[in-house]
């Protein structure tokens, strides 16, 4: 289980990093969206790992 929850928020951390790239080349219009949809991902991939985990005994 702490494999797949690691392997998963390090999937997702690095998905955000094309968010940020791609939130300057598409249209105005869905640029803060991607950009902002980046950021949480970033948080949710940091976040993920600390509450199903918690701390170790």
């Amino acid at each position: 289980m702490n494999v797949f929850v690691v392997v998963l928020a390090s999937l997702m951390f690095l998905a955000s990093f094309p968010m940020f790239t791609y939130a300057f080349v598409v249209p105005e219009v869905f640029a803060p969206w991607l950009f902002t949809a980046g950021i949480l991902t970033a948080t949710f991939a940091f976040a993920i790992p600390m509450v199903i985990m918690g701390r170790r005994r």
